[in-house]
């Protein structure tokens, strides 16, 4: 049996790895099914289960309902082919649309490029940057710079903590990440500015077309920067694939603002479900 070739960020391990200590996160095999947990605002969840047969479903659900006490579970990060074998095991479960958490997905060579109409504004923000700044540098994320970036990613956090509680948790995924930059098999991207980091952007390969970009920081006074790196690391580093999935807008009014603004190809969508 074929299985689906998919797209979403809960199918790249470094993000899992990242975020392993800030969500909590396990995982188990059970009747040839990866099953994984998290907790997020202190409430236990599963993904989506992946493998297995459909046949075996019922008892996978049973066993986790026992592992919970007996006490009814939520299932997130359901992706169209997950929710399509719940519903054949399952006719009466009601799944929900979960918006806030589909990934958009975009195609390599439009951010690479920025060509066309539908990125003019787009690529006015990168020419003022390089008008202001024509010794800039990009260099490639490795051993030699990641303590730098390291560095720059706490204090952009540190800065926001105030109004966002939760970019404690973010930095210590940043730090779970790129301490295990190699191991991981990540790609990232750099721009000095005067020799400084002023940006830097990660993420990895999780099947031949597709890469997940777990993070992007940029430090936000200087004009057109998010838009250069978003850019230059999309042609620099992903030449190889077709599809960036640039993860999901949380609900958040500005982010889905600025991801809708770059055009995506696609979203991947997700939903959620209670299992009683």
């Amino acid at each position: 049996m074929s299985r689906p070739y998919y797209h979403g960020s809960e199918c790249a391990f470094g993000n899992l790895f990242m975020w392993q200590t800030c969500y909590d996160i396990f995982w188990t095999v059970a009747h040839d099914f990866l099953v994984i947990k998290v907790k997020r605002n202190d409430v236990d969840f599963f993904l989506q289960p992946f493998g297995g047969k459909d046949e075996d479903l019922p008892k996978l659900m049973q066993e986790i309902k026992e592992y919970n006490g007996g006490k009814p579970f939520e299932i997130h990060g359901i992706y169209e082919d997950g929710k399509e074998r719940l519903l054949k095991a399952f006719p009466d479960l009601e799944i929900t649309d979960d918006r806030d958490n589909w990934d958009y997905v975009y195609l390599q060579q439009n951010l690479a490029t920025l060509a066309g109409r539908k990125y003019h504004g787009k690529k006015n923000h990168c020419n003022a940057f390089v008008k202001e700044y024509p010794d800039y540098v990009y260099e490639e994320m490795s051993r030699s710079n990641i303590d730098e970036c390291i560095a720059f990613g706490d204090m952009w956090c540190e800065r926001r903590m105030g109004d966002d509680p939760s970019l404690v948790c973010e930095k210590c995924a940043i730090h779970e990440a790129l301490n295990n930059f190699e191991a991981l098999k990540l790609r990232g991207g750099v721009i000095r500015i005067g020799g400084k980091v002023e940006a830097f952007s990660f993420g990895e390969k999780i099947n031949d077309n597709t890469a997940v970009l777990h993070v992007e920081k940029a430090n936000p006074e200087i004009r057109g920067l998010y838009s250069v790196i978003n850019r230059d690391f999309a042609k620099n580093a992903w030449g190889d694939v077709t599809y960036l999935n640039r993860e999901e807008d949380m609900g958040i009014e500005g982010l889905r603002m600025a991801k809708e603004s770059y055009k995506p190809e696609f979203m991947v969508k997700k939903y959620s479900t209670v299992f009683k």
